[in-house]
């Protein structure tokens, strides 16, 4: 008996050495992670003021070896038995995943990723496509490796950890988490770059520009369009296009879901899927992209490899990226200028309802993305600008893609481009309030927009109430020129509707959970009667609403939903030319 016992006094001995040993270790592990986070920011830094020409490669020489020498602690015998001890074990367990995942940080994304040499992607006037290729893939590796330690962090159970070792891991955590929301969307589509850049073979991708300016659920109507063939490392402007030259048809292109095919046939109403105007009628790109493949097919005797839809505050952002482009007419357009010319000074420059008119606005429009693909062709982009430029785009739902492989739009859909809504889930209630301009103007350039979401405390039935408030402005009241003729083609047919000169008219479609209920629609605070119906199963409201100018409407959607088992409101709505401010509380049931 008494042998047992010293062998089990002697292990607790050795295991209380060992963590005093490992304790008194932790403190210089701590002081190599904090000498390397400032390193690691100023390489961050440094990534996006100039790429990896404005990188301190000394920085990161030196936030290497500092997690080398933290490495190597953790890794030592009396850490492995410290790990084991009852409660005090998290925090060396914490401890050393956060200096591992620094470790693969350092390792396996900076350093691979800061290697790729980023210049001379083109040679007379052709990509590259082999070293794109290369470049690709080796960021994705690096992206998928910093949410694999991004994953490892979020597994560890943090409720037992000392304030020092929490503070500590946060210093790791936050930066991480904040890139991994970028990686998450972009690993996908870098994945796909090769294939989407002609690697298999030559693709033709159909662009369309969806002007925001007179909304449409997903951003705007889709008039301007080009073709962009890719082949060997040419990308080639073949057509220019505008709404015209596709055929409009009377029945939507594809069918519909009954209930849906229903409520878009509701009087007043356009319909969705019948033309290349109404692609993004409804908020569902992949079914809007088949449309407009199918028109394309029908019209032009083409069928895209790929549809991207892109309004004019993405191709802003990516100008930041590119610089000025020169158009046809000997005009330069900027980052700064872009939205601006493009949905309001090009009305302006070319008013009139005429043929004419509308063929010299989509030439504006056309020209600015075959100058932009003239620059990318050129190799002349900042790389790190444009993923910034991809990951704005993409936050805000500025640019769609849509691809008939399978695998492709896979990647499209992780990468946040694909256009589907929101993803139904028993936790989180979607809401969509979606907006199409209802009197054929270009209005919405003056339209400012604020959401709240409000989900309210649970009833005895399990219920919940929530409200969708959203205020409208329209800011048009400040043109001193309304009046004048330069304002014909902008103002729209408010005649025909009855309306003052200036007047935002839209048809408001508000879109609630599976199994949800709406209840009322209210405008500036009183209820309006309104077209009830459903999407595919999904509840449906939509009213008209009038904006004069200098004021401001607010319209309120009121639901009820189940609301034991949700925590989290997501909101989805039409992207303005000024972003949308969004609001969102949850009471708790």
């Amino acid at each position: 008996m008494l042998i047992p016992c010293l062998l089990g006094v002697s292990v607790l001995l050795g295991a209380g050495v060992a963590t005093v040993s490992a304790a008194t270790h932790a403190l210089g592990v701590r002081d190599e992670l904090v000498a390397a986070l400032p390193e690691l920011e100023a390489v961050r830094a440094g990534v996006g003021g100039g790429g990896a020409e404005g990188v301190d490669t000394e920085a990161l020489d030196r936030a290497g070896r500092a997690v080398e020498r933290a490495l190597e602690v953790t890794r030592g015998v009396d850490w492995w038995i410290a790990e084991r001890v009852p409660v005090a074990g998290a925090n060396f367990e914490a401890v050393r995943t956060a200096v591992e995942a620094a470790h693969v940080v350092v390792d396996d994304v900076l350093e691979p990723v800061l290697a790729l040499p980023l210049d001379g992607l083109a040679v007379d006037g052709r990509l590259d496509t082999v070293r794109l290729g290369e470049i690709a893939r080796t960021s994705a590796r690096a992206l998928e490796r910093l949410e694999e330690q991004v994953a490892r962090l979020d597994r560890l159970d943090r409720s037992a950890l000392l304030p020092q070792v929490s503070a500590a891991l946060g210093g790791v955590d936050g930066p991480l988490q904040d890139a991994s929301s970028l990686s998450a969307s972009l690993a996908p589509v870098l994945r796909a770059l090769p294939g989407l850049l002609g690697e298999d073979g030559p693709r033709d991708v159909a662009v369309l520009f969806q002007n925001s300016a007179e909304s449409r659920a997903l951003g705007g109507i889709a008039g301007a369009s080009v073709l962009v063939h890719i082949e060997d490392g040419v990308l080639d402007v073949t057509r220019t296009l505008s709404a015209a030259d596709f055929v409009a048809h009377a029945d939507p292109v594809l069918p519909l879901p009954a209930d849906t095919d229903e409520l878009y046939r509701s009087d007043g109403y356009a319909l969705a899927g019948t033309s290349i105007h109404e692609v993004t009628a409804r908020p569902d790109f992949p079914y809007g992209a088949q449309v407009a493949s199918q028109l394309w097919q029908e019209s032009q005797g083409v069928e895209p490899d790929l549809i991207l839809a892109v309004d004019p505050a993405a191709l802003s952002y990516l100008l930041r990226a590119t610089g000025p482009v020169a158009l046809d007419d000997g005009s330069a357009i900027t980052s700064d200028t872009l939205v601006a010319r493009l949905l309001n000074g090009v009305y302006r420059e070319h008013p009139g309802l005429t043929d004419e008119a509308n063929r010299a606005q989509d030439a504006t429009f056309t020209s600015t993305v075959q100058a932009l693909v003239a620059q990318l062709q050129g190799g002349a982009v900042d790389v790190p600008q444009a993923v910034e430029a991809w990951a704005q785009a993409v936050d805000e739902h500025r640019l769609l893609a849509w691809s008939p492989d399978r695998v492709e739009e896979r990647a499209l859909v992780l990468a946040g481009v694909g256009g589907a809504g929101p993803e139904r889930s028993d936790r989180a209630a979607s809401f969509g309030l979606y907006l199409a301009d209802a009197v054929g103007s270009k209005l919405e350039y003056y339209l400012q927009q604020r959401v709240r979401v409000a989900a309210g405390s649970c009833a005895a039935d399990g219920t919940r109430p929530v409200t969708v408030s959203s205020a409208f402005t329209n800011t048009i009241d400040t043109e001193a020129s309304l009046g004048s003729e330069e304002f014909d083609y902008i103002a729209g047919f408010y005649e025909r509707e009855g309306l003052e000169r200036g007047t935002i008219r839209l048809r408001i479609m508000a879109y609630a959970p599976d199994d949800s209920a709406i209840r009322a629609v209210r405008v500036g605070g009183v209820d309006v009667p309104y077209v009830s119906g459903s999407d595919d199963g999904r509840p449906v409201a939509y009213a008209i609403v009038s904006i004069p100018p200098g004021a401001t409407v607010t319209v309120e959607v009121e639901a009820s939903i189940e609301g034991s088992a949700v925590d989290e409101v997501v909101f989805d709505g039409t992207p303005g030319v000024h972003p949308v401010e969004v609001e969102k509380a949850v009471d708790p049931c």
